[in-house]
């Protein structure tokens, strides 16, 4: 795949020196994009120019560059305003053709260029999988015989960090914060070659791999998974791991905390790992953690199924995941809803259901165990047809509207399940008494 240098020229009287990076040393020049092509091969090269940078510079510039690089010329005005601002934005991207491997060079950049440039750069490899290879500045120094050229391709990793960050912030995802930890210690060993006693990352990997995991638990509402997958994240939550982070991550040193704090709230205690009680009162937490990130879908698969098992521990019955105890509470939700009035997303109109006190023996034994029995059918005639709707993705006469079952989940999951089960929506904290005992 061909190499693409991008750079600029202004209309500075440039000096000849020789630019540099690392141990290898470029021809004496004037022109740092001369340099570049040299020291990384280029096969082809844009420049922006504007006017007066073009009639100053770019004849002389065609000469001196290596006669097998491709020359490409953009016009691009001087950037005084917002307009041209995003003029030469359009021209930066419309420049590059997907699937590029691109080089940057800010060293005659001016104005708003170096930041229109990086921006320009993340935007590139995302729309356009374009391949950054690399960012740079040649750093020259009056009255110095050599040039340093800068790399700044570390500053595109932090708008990685950015993005990963946002993300996590707003729905609690840490894979692509994961992925980033996982590329700082290989991008390490890969590149560096560190003498005995040399400070190494060695933790990233291990903790990145973890806060994927349990993103995933997270996306496919594995609520028995993510318990294990916490305890790992508990292990490697170490001070060593705050250091090294610290050495090789700083950026997320900033959401190193935040990131033990989001998930740590949904970990069991190791006391409490085989209580059952517990883990679905952590089941219901993490409930509440998907309505809070607004994840109407994961948050009407798990409420459908935290039901019933809610009502398998008032029944006593303690493998409440098992399949033949689950039918059974099922069958009970189901005779709640006379059978006429069983329409998806329609609540049973008040007073359909047959009162206890009228025919007690029309009424499951699962209506001991909430206040009104009424509130359990009105709220299972709902939940469980808007999850089977979710579920068929819309493979039906009849969908119910996004807005309707997003509207469902935000304002009357949470409030209805605290109201028929208080003991079960409380956290260990909240409970007075024992919270062990039965309802």
């Amino acid at each position: 795949m061909a190499k693409t240098l991008l750079t600029t020229l202004g209309t500075g009287d440039y000096t000849e020196t020789v630019y540099c990076f690392g141990e290898r040393r470029a021809e004496k020049t004037c022109y740092v994009a001369k340099a570049l092509c040299q020291l990384f091969e280029i096969d082809r090269i844009i420049l922006l120019l504007t006017e007066e940078a073009r009639a100053k510079h770019w004849s002389r510039l065609q000469e001196d560059l290596p006669p097998h690089v491709e020359k490409v010329a953009k016009a691009i005005p001087e950037g005084k305003t917002e307009a041209e601002t995003w003029a030469i934005f359009d021209v930066l991207v419309d420049s590059i053709e997907p699937n590029t491997r691109l080089f940057f060079d800010i060293t005659h950049a001016f104005r708003s260029i170096p930041l229109l440039v990086l921006l320009g750069a993340a935007l590139l490899r995302k729309a356009k999988n374009v391949e950054i290879q690399g960012l740079y500045y040649g750093l020259y120094r009056p009255g110095q015989a050599e040039t340093p050229i800068i790399d700044l391709t570390p500053a595109l990793r932090l708008l990685d960090w950015l993005t990963a960050t946002d993300k996590f912030i707003s729905t609690g995802s840490a894979l692509e914060l994961g992925q980033l930890l996982d590329r700082v210690q290989r991008d390490f060993y890969r590149q560096q070659k560190p003498g005995k006693g040399d400070p190494r990352p060695t933790r990233l990997q291990s903790f990145g791999q973890a806060i994927r995991d349990i993103s995933r638990c997270l996306e496919l509402v594995r609520p028995v998974s993510l318990q294990e997958d916490l305890r790992k994240l508990q292990r490697h939550s170490t001070q060593e791991l705050a250091e090294e982070v610290g050495q090789f991550a700083k950026p997320f040193g900033l959401l190193l905390q935040s990131i033990q704090d989001s998930y740590s709230q949904l970990a069991l205690p190791a006391d409490q790992k085989e209580d059952r009680r517990a883990q679905v009162q952590k089941h219901f937490q993490l409930l509440r953690w998907y309505v809070e990130k607004r994840f109407t879908t994961q948050a009407l698969l798990l409420a459908r199924e935290w039901v019933v098992s809610a009502l398998c521990l008032c029944e006593g019955i303690q493998d409440y995941r098992g399949r033949e105890a689950r039918q059974g509470i099922e069958h009970q939700l189901g005779s709640l809803i006379p059978r006429e009035e069983q329409l998806l997303g329609d609540p049973p109109a008040t007073g359909s259901l047959i009162q206890q006190e009228e025919q007690p023996q029309s009424l499951p034994p699962i209506a001991a165990h909430v206040p009104d029995v009424q509130q359990l059918a009105d709220l299972w005639s709902r939940l469980s047809p808007y999850r089977n709707d979710v579920a068929h993705v819309q493979m039906n006469r009849q969908p119910l509207s996004s807005e309707k079952l997003e509207s469902f989940v935000l304002q009357d999951l949470l409030p209805k399940l605290e109201a028929l089960f208080p003991e079960l929506t409380r956290t260990k904290g909240e409970l007075e008494g024992d919270p062990s005992s039965s309802q």
